[in-house]
């Protein structure tokens, strides 16, 4: 069950060994379209690689936050360290449980960045009460699966409405399941 703790807390910047994860603004979009530009990503998720009108949108929305007052979005962007934007990771957080995704651009896939961000995601996540998270994973998806299961994640053998297995991950003590604990970055 998530904790209300985290239906309150603002989303902060997060960085681990190689990564800074950067709370979600507006004006990635400009630098994120590139990263999101290959049709490759949306195999097992339908749709198109954005454009930049469809991307600031999108980020406007993103970063104002859900209208329902029983769920909080939290958004990030990721980063090497070294430069450069590679993907995003992003929760939905409800009294239930945190939602989470997370996607890296193609060309920086391989490198185990997905379960790097992921971890520090769902660690800070944890620290703010959430004691249940989930990921929405097609039965198709090898890589994200391994994501999942890297992190420590199992399946429910349930599917949710758009047919993606539903993946859950008790998160008691954040320390304990989840490689590479986050520190929040300081301003």
């Amino acid at each position: 069950m998530a904790m209300l703790g985290s239906m309150h807390t603002p989303t902060a910047g997060l960085k681990t060994a190689r990564l800074l994860l950067e709370p979600l603004r507006r004006s990635d979009a400009a630098e994120m379209v590139g990263v999101l530009g290959s049709a490759d990503l949306y195999r097992y998720t339908g749709g198109t690689p954005p454009t930049l009108p469809e991307l600031e949108r999108r980020y406007a929305i993103q970063t104002v936050g859900s209208t329902n007052p029983d769920e909080v979005w939290h958004n990030w962007i990721v980063r090497r360290r070294s430069g450069g934007a590679i993907g995003f990771v992003q929760a939905t957080v409800t009294k239930e449980a945190g939602d989470v995704a997370w996607l890296i651009g193609i060309e920086a896939q391989g490198a185990g960045y997905a379960r790097e961000a992921a971890a520090a995601m769902i660690g800070w996540l944890a620290s703010c009460g959430v004691g249940q998270v989930r990921a929405h994973i097609h039965p198709d998806h090898v890589a994200s699966r391994r994501v999942a299961e890297g992190l420590g994640f199992a399946s429910s053998g349930m599917r949710d409405d758009d047919g993606e297995d539903i993946w859950t991950l008790t998160t008691r003590r954040p320390s304990e399941n989840l490689p590479d604990h986050p520190s929040p970055t300081r301003p």
